[in-house]
């Protein structure tokens, strides 16, 4: 019976991984989706506000059939905060991406679990080790071995700000009760921001044709498939022994890189993203 059971949990730990691995190579196709729309007339501001509204009208009816108190409404003014972290880490996400190479910019968004531990201590008193605090360093000077400050670009910023949104984003969920539907957390966060969105958006907007249309539906179907891969993948296996997959996304972006924007790496990319990922292993063990 023990060993029926081990064997079970080991293909639950092996699908987890998996279902990790096809999320981030989904999310890397929706990064490549954006810097290919970064090279037509649609603007970041009418980009986000699109695709939060579109993920919202695909998120709808499901939401609507979900029971009153699995709605969400009681956390609305988390739901609003987080919605406008992601809401402006978007924006930062679109135009980073136009200015930096694919691997350069995922290498920078991986920040967001280095910043994770002291948000969550200066936002939630979470009690974090000190030694957590000389990991998140060591990440962050593989940060600055990515982005090379003797050839800064200001693009930089936008994708380590971004880094930050997705942090102080994952701290703040921290702050819905247990139980939470995950659907209501995914839909209210989107449609709580979208007036913001489209008043960022409207002074500039542009008429779009139908192939930009095509990218801007595919980009949203992309991002809900990525976050359902994820929340599969974390309800099915213990983070520690499946997270490390979720390094693959640097793999998947470089390589597309290469293939599709004649994007090749110089090696203090490759070494800053090795830094970043070995610190965020150590953050990870010291949990």
């Amino acid at each position: 019976m023990q060993q029926l059971m081990a064997r079970m949990t080991a293909d639950r730990q092996i699908l987890a991984i998996l279902l990790l691995i096809l999320g981030n190579l989904t999310i890397s196709f929706g990064d490549v989706v954006v810097k290919l729309l970064g090279q037509t007339q649609v603007t970041p501001y009418q980009y986000i506000a699109l695709r939060f509204l579109m993920t919202s009208l695909l998120l709808l009816p499901f939401w609507l059939r979900l029971s009153p108190e699995k709605k969400g409404w009681g956390q609305w003014k988390v739901h609003l905060i987080r919605g406008h972290l992601l809401l402006f880490g978007s924006i930062c996400v679109f135009i980073s991406l136009m200015y930096l190479p694919l691997a350069t910019a995922n290498a920078v968004f991986y920040a967001a679990p280095l910043m994770t531990l002291p948000l969550a201590a200066l936002l939630s008193k979470e009690k974090v080790r000190p030694a957590a605090y000389g990991v998140s360093l060591l990440g962050f000077g593989g940060i600055l071995l990515v982005l090379n400050p003797g050839q800064w670009h200001w693009a930089g910023w936008l994708a380590l700000f971004t880094a930050f949104s997705m942090a102080a984003s994952n701290v703040l969920v921290r702050r819905l009760p247990q139980g939470r539907s995950v659907l209501a957390t995914l839909f209210l966060t989107q449609a709580l921001a979208i007036p913001v969105g489209f008043a960022l958006a409207i002074p500039g907007w542009q008429p779009l044709n139908g192939e930009i249309w095509l990218l801007l539906i595919g980009i949203s179907l992309i991002g809900i498939v990525y976050q359902g891969a994820c929340i599969l993948a974390y309800s099915m296996a213990d983070a520690s022994k499946i997270a490390a997959s979720e390094y693959s996304g640097l793999l998947f972006v470089t390589i597309m890189g290469m293939l599709m924007f004649n994007e090749f790496p110089a090696l203090h990319v490759y070494l800053g993203a090795a830094v970043v990922i070995i610190a965020i292993g150590l953050q990870r063990k010291l949990k």
